[in-house]
């Protein structure tokens, strides 16, 4: 039995290869490296020993190597031979083992911190004995990461890290070096990192415009960067950043993107590069580069972008046997385009089911066709979490005028009949236990991947129980080889603030396993009710806290956001709210930090009404307690 030790890390400036200038976080991270690669071949090390180096800001911060080997004898005396400030700590079990193994809480202190686990995976190991525990350090807040070095994919290994696998999961032999794939994954990690730190990240890159272009979705790239407007350099320019700065302006999606001062040099400071996956939905989102003065000495040039007026509008499904089924086609610019099928995946389809006023999504069917017309173009990319109330709101790209890769287009068969009913078995009450839905005339089990806290939240509101209750403890496991109970329901993906489960997306897949268990949920039984502000300069700002188990206590920032604030402007008997800020615009609380997550819509009248997360073992501290500014009363 091996128990995890969880090293600490400042990740600061450009320490870390990738990471954004300027931005400061600390972290928790393990790399396990198992032995099949390495193993007598202890120079191939190297670049992960680099790898583990750049994680490093000083020597008293230090990533642990996790190494399984056969002969830790031998590997002492490589290390021995080849000394550097990374060291490595002795794994025997193989990764299944190692994860079933592992206890994890919190540490106290480190709670403002990301905790992430990197695989670097050689072997054929059952992976799948990996998901139940996989899916509870998920749910703790571990973020997974995994590099393999097979030509044949493990598709298993899909459910085994965090989502989306498009930025968690990686293929060494993908990229012409190892220090390539190393780096494309430390930049994935700075994502993370990052991610925890939008509040501050926000304030930092504030507004963005685009000038001289004659239209507002047309121009020159420019940036209210530190309270000063500053242009990009164009020298890593690409496609994701122009379809990010097109969503944040509410334009359509990028049709071009113009390198070389196309709309003319820009004045000023200079922004040296955003990183973006084209997934975000504000550049501040983004890895961002160094922001300094021009150099007349080497050519920089301004970059720009084209977007479309405006963005996609209705959906339909056409050629199919009634109002929820058919070929999915999107409205952009008056004509209808659709989908190609190698990029429109279950979460994107359940997207369009709910959509259409259609029950869960049961299958996704491929469509070949001829040409397609001159003047229709494809929907090449998209990027939806699920949640998203319509395909609009997904990150959508139409860059290829080409039809897609055998001319294979997606359509759709949704159920015609909603979730209708939600229940809790087998606990000590009616608001605790197993979770079952009512779909198609029967009771199904939920099985607990993919189940998160959103739709616990939306869960306890619909059953009339208050907030979830969120439990960040990992206890050890066994490897279970018994027969996992199976279920006619896959997934189901909320945003938090939906009234019921009908309202969210939803899969429905007949016999499905659940190989990580079924979903189970305890909820408060009582509404959070009371909210107040504290520290602020008038009545209507200042820390936000609400009132729970007799005593007060405040709001982590982690998802907090002016939908939230709005709620508790409106209860306070307050204006509209003019900003939600984040942890370090007030005095910072004490005692207990009683909710982890609030998910509001912005319309509810009081925070009761919203779904919200209890933590009994918080991922936060008081540095991220939640605030509100709202305009005077009414």
């Amino acid at each position: 039995m091996s128990i995890l030790i969880w090293t600490i890390l400042i990740i600061a400036g450009a320490v870390v290869e990738g990471c954004s200038s300027g931005i400061h976080r600390s972290s928790e991270i393990i790399v396990y490296a198992d032995h099949f690669r390495f193993s007598k071949n202890y120079h191939l090390l190297e670049p992960v020993r680099r790898f583990v180096e750049k994680l490093q800001t000083t020597a008293a911060n230090q990533v642990t190597l996790q190494l399984n080997d056969y002969d830790f004898k031998n590997l002492n005396e490589y290390f021995g031979t080849h000394p550097g400030p990374v060291t490595f700590t002795p794994q025997r079990e193989y990764v299944v083992d190692f994860i079933n193994a592992l206890k994890w809480r919190p540490p106290p202190g480190s709670a403002r911190g990301s905790h992430i686990l990197i695989l670097l995976l050689d072997g054929y190991d059952p992976y799948t004995f990996m998901k139940p525990k996989i899916h509870k350090l998920q749910r703790a807040g571990v973020e997974i990461f995994a590099m393999w070095f097979k030509t044949i994919p493990d598709y298993n290994l899909w459910d085994i890290v965090s989502y989306p696998p498009r930025t968690h999961l990686y293929n060494m032999l993908e990229y012409p070096s190892p220090e390539q794939a190393l780096s494309a994954l430390a930049r994935s990690v700075c994502r993370s990192i990052e991610g925890k730190e939008k509040h501050l990240k926000k304030a930092l890159l504030s507004h963005v415009r685009l000038s001289d272009g004659g239209h507002h979705c047309r121009g020159r790239v420019e940036l209210l960067y530190n309270n000063s407007w500053v242009w990009l350099n164009d020298l890593h320019w690409n496609r994701h950043g122009a379809e990010v700065i097109c969503r944040q302006l509410g334009c359509g999606p990028s049709l071009d993107l113009m390198l070389g001062d196309t709309f003319g040099p820009g004045t000023g400071n200079v922004l040296e590069e955003v990183d973006c996956t084209g997934e975000e939905h504000d550049i501040s989102q983004c890895l961002l580069g160094e922001w300094i003065e021009r150099d007349p000495m080497r050519p920089q040039r301004s970059a720009g972008v084209s977007c479309l007026s405006s963005g996609f509008g209705n959906v339909q499904l056409v050629n199919g046997s009634g109002p929820c089924d058919g070929i999915v086609e999107v409205s952009l610019n008056n004509t209808w385009n659709r989908f190609c099928l190698w990029n429109f995946n279950l979460r994107e389809a359940s997207v369009v089911c709910k959509q259409m006023g259609c029950g869960p999504l049961v299958k996704i069917q491929e469509h070949v066709e001829g040409d397609v017309g001159p003047r229709r173009k494809i929907v090449e990319e998209t990027h939806c979490s699920g949640s998203e109330s319509q395909i609009s709101e997904c990150g959508l790209s139409v860059w290829s005028s080409k039809p897609c890769l055998h001319n294979i287009h997606a359509g759709i068969v949704c159920s015609t009949s909603a979730i209708s009913k939600v229940a809790l078995t087998g606990g000590n009450s009616a608001c605790s236990g197993q979770v079952k839905v009512f779909h198609d005339s029967r009771w199904h089990l939920v099985p607990a991947f993919e189940w998160h806290v959103e739709e616990e939240a939306v869960l306890c509101r619909q059953l009339g129980c208050g907030f979830t209750i969120e439990r960040s403890l990992v206890k050890e496991m066994q490897i279970r080889r018994d027969k996992d109970p199976l279920t006619d329901v896959r997934s189901i993906y909320c945003a938090g603030h939906e009234a019921s489960l009908s309202k969210c997306g939803a899969v429905m897949s007949k016999g499905h396993e659940c190989e990580s268990g079924v979903a189970e949920v305890l909820c408060t039984q009582t509404d959070v009710s009371k909210v107040r502000l504290v520290g602020g300069e008038t009545p209507c700002s200042g820390r936000v806290e609400v009132f729970y188990n007799r005593e007060w206590g405040t709001v982590c920032d982690i998802t907090w956001d002016l939908f939230d604030a709005a709620v508790v402007c409106r209860q306070i008997g307050c204006g509209a709210a003019q900003r939600a800020p984040g942890g370090g615009t007030f005095i910072s609380g004490s005692g207990p930090i009683w909710l982890e997550h609030l998910f509001c819509n912005g319309t509810e009248s009081s925070i009761a009404q919203c779904g919200g997360v209890i933590s009994r073992n918080t991922m936060c501290d008081h540095s991220q307690d939640a605030g509100v500014i709202c305009t005077d009363s009414l």
